[in-house]
């Protein structure tokens, strides 16, 4: 009886060093997407698009800094068509800005950041076509319309 003490503390020894870093499922990471104009499900895009009809405002060049799972923000450009003397002809107005995402919904069995912010870097204004006052002091949108 003296030995199955000691065999049965080595057993149990085993078996808990056995489990060390096997992680428990629950705390497996939500991942969250973005949508850019029903382009799909996507993280950390490098650009996207405020008007889909015909791009012309978005963000390019995004620099993620965070991506969450309720939550994401990034720095990039925001550009404008000023559509002067056409959309076609227009001039292209670009702007450093940081990018906040948002609101995240579950959609098509996904998690989806849905709103957009973006402000201009701090000390900034938006660099905008004149014909388009007043200057804003942040642009918001939501990345597309489909909820289901």
């Amino acid at each position: 009886m003296k030995r199955s003490a000691p065999i049965a503390l080595t057993v149990a020894f085993l078996l808990s060093t056995a489990l060390v870093g096997i992680a428990p499922a629950s705390t497996a990471k939500t991942t969250s997407y973005f949508n850019d104009c029903g382009l799909g499900a996507v993280t950390k895009p490098s650009s996207i698009m405020q008007y889909c009809a015909d791009g012309g405002a978005g963000v390019i060049n995004i620099k993620w800094s965070s991506w969450g799972s309720t939550s994401a923000k990034g720095a990039g450009t925001y550009y404008i068509n000023g559509c002067t003397p056409s959309c076609a002809e227009g001039s292209i107005y670009k702007s450093s800005v940081n990018v906040l995402l948002n609101k995240m919904v579950k959609t098509h069995n996904k998690n989806y950041l849905m709103n957009v912010t973006v402000t201009p870097k701090a000390g900034k204004r938006f660099v905008w076509p004149a014909q388009m006052k007043p200057v804003p002091t942040k642009v918001t949108w939501t990345s597309d319309m489909w909820q289901g």
